[in-house]
């Protein structure tokens, strides 16, 4: 069931207030909701001989080089439109793979909070599933600190700041996303992340038993990313906006503005690649989509950093 383009996702919140509880739905923070505060944390001074040494493992990420594409499709969604010129200008590093429930326990465990729920499916390498946006932003601050790195978030819900100069972990933009799926400079024009027969590179409900699936077992794409198309939507920065193609800067835009509204179903960031039960047309490179910052859903994600 896609819940794209016809706001049934926001409409759904409303009437049933899920996003007033959903950090009860199996988030891992019980706290995560448009409350959240971020603490600023300082640079981390370089670590004494004596220090402890680092327990958390670094995530695989693969550098994706500054350049230029055009973002957009002129044969997708409404709001795929119009095809727009945009300029990467920093490099940047992408996750090889989706966040996986074995690393993102490991932060459970570490602060003591519970554990999202996996549906019955299994946890280890499948990709970490019902995790909000605030979720995410404490993990990616999180582990900043454990491999001693400057974290980039700071701030209270929907007035939390990135600070993208930083070394640490942090989401993708959406222009960052698409242009990394895309292959960077490495491009070949793919529908999907790496082939035109997504078959090939992704899990959709064409193929995967209705349920997500171990990261990696696809082809990559041009850049060695997996899984950027299907098996499980994965979080940007941005806020959404439909028509934001529209106005958008041509040079590393980072969305529109925070919004005015402290209406928690209106509070909506884009997610991207599609999910395992998305049909074919929603899991393409350039089709979006979102959801409420404080609602776990079928959101996942991967994490960047700026080079």
């Amino acid at each position: 069931m896609s819940t794209r383009h016809r706001l049934s996702r926001r409409q759904f919140l409303k009437m049933t207030s899920m996003a007033t509880s959903a950090a009860i739905l199996g988030a891992c923070s019980p706290q995560a909701s448009p409350e959240i505060e971020i603490p600023a944390t300082p640079t981390p001074a370089p670590a004494a001989p004596t220090e402890e040494p680092i327990k958390t493992a670094t995530p695989k990420m693969v550098l994706v080089e500054a350049g230029s594409f055009q973002m957009g499709s002129m044969d997708g969604f409404p709001d795929e439109k119009p095809v727009h010129s945009i300029r990467i200008t920093r490099p940047f590093y992408m996750g090889e793979y989706k966040v996986t429930f074995e690393e993102y326990d490991r932060f459970c465990e570490d602060t003591a909070q519970s554990k999202p729920d996996d549906r019955g499916w299994g946890r280890g390498d499948l990709p970490v599933i019902h995790v909000d946006w605030y979720d995410v932003v404490a993990y990616c601050n999180w582990l900043s600190e454990q491999v001693r790195l400057t974290p980039c978030y700071s701030g209270k819900g929907k007035n939390i700041k990135c600070d993208f100069s930083a070394d640490g972990y942090r989401l993708p933009t959406e222009a960052e996303w698409e242009y990394a799926a895309r292959g960077g400079q490495k491009s070949q024009g793919y529908t999907y992340a790496g082939s035109n027969n997504p078959d090939e590179v992704a899990w959709y409900e064409g193929n995967s038993d209705g349920q997500t699936q171990p990261v990696g077992q696809k082809q990559p794409n041009e850049l060695g990313l997996y899984d950027m198309s299907g098996n499980l939507f994965e979080w940007c920065w941005d806020w959404y906006g439909e028509d934001y193609y529209a106005s958008s800067p041509t040079s590393d835009p980072q969305g529109p503005p925070t919004p005015r509204t402290t209406v928690p179903w209106e509070l909506t960031r884009v997610r991207r690649s599609g999910s395992w039960r998305e049909k074919a047309k929603s899991i393409r490179i350039t089709s979006r989509s979102f959801d409420s910052v404080s609602y776990v859903g079928d959101n996942g994600f991967r994490l960047a950093r700026t080079a």
